[in-house]
């Protein structure tokens, strides 16, 4: 707070930048990451959240309920592209990994963890699990007051 108003967001940058400032780096990082596999992050995400079991493509939208958009409204392009792939069996009851899907999360995985190792470097394992539970908290409150909007 400077002495006539709020702060400078020039010399002290708010919550939203810095969240879109992360997200727009981890994009960035991400799509070079996985370029040889011609993915995206949401192919990743939505491959990554298959491998968790057999799930409905309803639970999957449920699951990525953060990133649906009117203009994205569910998530099953991305299922149908890593169908294409032959990544993932899409049931009348489920979606599930392939042998083929589970060999490339496999693989995928461990480029992923080690992204997500040089990403989270500069903060300890203790301030990261801090880090987290703030900003699960302030999504929980956040939400809180839209829903109440």
């Amino acid at each position: 707070m400077t002495a006539s108003g709020p702060p400078d967001v020039r010399e002290q940058r708010p919550l939203g930048y810095w969240l879109r400032h992360i997200d727009g780096a981890i994009e960035r990082c991400m799509a070079r990451l996985f370029a040889a596999d011609a993915l995206r992050r949401r192919d990743w995400q939505v491959l990554n959240t298959v491998a968790c079991g057999p799930l409905t493509a309803a639970e999957v939208d449920e699951t990525m309920a953060a990133f649906l958009t009117a203009d994205e409204p569910t998530m099953r392009p991305y299922l149908d592209g890593l169908a294409a792939r032959g990544w993932v069996r899409i049931g009348p009851d489920a979606v599930a990994l392939t042998d083929e899907g589970r060999a490339a999360h496999r693989r995928i995985s461990a480029q992923a963890a080690a992204l997500r190792g040089r990403l989270t470097a500069c903060v300890t394992p203790e301030e990261f699990t801090t880090l987290m539970t703030l900003l699960q908290r302030l999504a929980a409150h956040v939400d809180t007051l839209t829903e109440a909007a």
